[in-house]
């Protein structure tokens, strides 16, 4: 049964991920592309992490996701950091303005794929809310 699910999972998946992509990136404003938007998320989820943190993560240079980093605290988005236990060590944090763009356009997309959704019966959407609480629980995913 297992393996049914994950073959079920791979199959819906790519759709899935496709409309939430779609959902953001109706979101974006001009100036912010998908992988800043991406670089922002992460740094919000990852509150501390290192520039070589979201090279890693996006999969880019290190002079991409710096000069990634730069425009979106040039933008006031983003706040370069010191770290309090290694000097050397920049750290990276989410500025008010960057968490009330984020919470536009996940709200945005929280619409777009609500309107997707819409014209399901509840039962339906029981089942799917039902079936990603299992999916948190395995892969650890928070609220």
């Amino acid at each position: 049964m297992a393996e049914a699910c994950a073959a079920e999972l791979l199959e819906v998946m790519p759709g899935v991920m496709n409309a939430v992509r779609t959902g953001m990136r109706g979101q974006l404003q001009a100036g912010l592309s998908v992988p800043q938007f991406r670089c922002l998320n992460y740094i919000e989820i990852n509150p501390g992490a290192s520039v070589g943190e979201v090279a890693t993560f996006l999969g880019v240079t290190m002079a991409t996701a710096s000069a990634m980093v730069d425009r979106l605290a040039r933008a006031g988005y983003a706040l370069p950091g010191v770290s309090a236990q290694d000097r050397r060590r920049a750290e990276l944090s989410v500025s008010k303005a960057g968490t009330a763009l984020l919470a536009q356009i996940r709200q945005g997309a929280r619409q777009d794929l609500a309107a997707a959704l819409d014209g399901r019966t509840a039962a339906e959407l029981q089942s799917v809310i039902d079936a990603l609480a299992v999916l948190r629980c395995v892969f650890g995913t928070s609220p």
